[in-house]
């Protein structure tokens, strides 16, 4: 297994967790069949996610479409 590293904003970070706490039971469970836990995982960034500073970078609306 290889890492890598990469730059996520505050707000970056908490679109991740939001979409993990979206996932019903059967996706769960698939993606921890496949790649781990899901919980582990959503433990992990939201450790970081608290830690980091949000006061300074303020609300992001990029424009960029997701369709």
């Amino acid at each position: 297994m290889t890492e890598d590293f990469i730059r996520l904003n505050v707000h970056e970070i908490g679109i991740i967790l939001s979409a993990l706490q979206e996932l019903n039971l059967r996706e769960e469970n698939q993606i921890a069949r496949e790649y781990g836990s899901v919980a582990a995982l959503y433990d992990k960034l939201y450790e970081v996610w608290s830690s980091m500073d949000s006061s300074q970078t303020g609300t992001r609306y990029d424009l960029t479409p997701s369709f």
